[in-house]
């Protein structure tokens, strides 16, 4: 069932809507707000995550230097079992 977004050209109002089948999506939806007919369809912005779900570079760095902040005070045994709970976690995702 695609969900696309739409702008209305009367109002300007943007809106998405859930469809069905990808078939219908090509009509043209009323808009919510004035009801007009003159809509258009949208190019959605869209939210890249690294890897399969993963985290964004900037999250994977920003989760790097946390670690390293702990590491200053946590024992090397936490630690240890930390990281192995984290790899666990990751060849269960993949």
């Amino acid at each position: 069932m695609p969900i696309y977004e739409y702008i209305c050209l009367d109002c300007d109002n943007r809106f998405d809507r859930l469809w069905s089948t990808a078939a219908s999506a090509q009509e043209h939806p009323t808009c919510p707000e004035c009801f007009g007919d003159s809509t258009k369809r949208t190019i959605s912005q869209v939210a890249v995550l690294g890897g399969l779900g993963g985290l964004t570079p900037q999250e994977e760095s920003a989760s790097s230097a946390e670690s390293a902040r702990a590491a200053s005070y946590t024992p090397k045994e936490q630690i240890d079992a930390l990281q192995a709970n984290s790899r666990r976690k990751r060849e269960q995702g993949r």
